[in-house]
């Protein structure tokens, strides 16, 4: 066994006690780890990962059965691997959606302090 894959299990062997004996100290190393994989990444690429760790974590915040998480984890990674396949098969089409679906935003002007009669302002 390499020693790599030892480590691996290793950690996992201890994520899982940690989440038998103390759940939240769990969720907190949980954090951390994603934290530092994300900040392992090229600095273009953080942001973008930070956000979409964050959709997961809100997608899963529901589930609480650890079974159910997992289960959920898979459905979100077979939605996203189907998401890029299509990418990959059709660029266009999605390209084509992608600008149709955006919207215009609509700029409403605002009036300063200075431009409200005197008897309206706030005292």
């Amino acid at each position: 066994m390499t020693s790599d894959k030892r480590a691996t299990e290793q950690m996992f062997e201890g994520l899982s006690s940690l989440y038998q004996e103390d759940p939240e100290k769990f969720e907190e190393q949980r954090r951390l780890l994603i934290a530092q994989t994300i900040e392992s990444f090229p600095e273009e690429c953080r942001q973008r990962a930070y956000g979409l760790q964050f959709t997961i974590d809100c997608r899963l915040r529901k589930y609480k059965d650890p079974i159910m998480r997992m289960n959920k984890m898979v459905e979100i990674f077979w939605q996203q691997f189907a998401q890029f396949q299509e990418t990959i098969n059709d660029p266009e089409k999605i390209m084509l959606e992608r600008r149709a679906a955006r919207h215009n935003a609509k700029i409403i002007p605002l009036r300063g302090r200075d431009e409200y009669p005197s008897s309206n302002q706030p005292h």
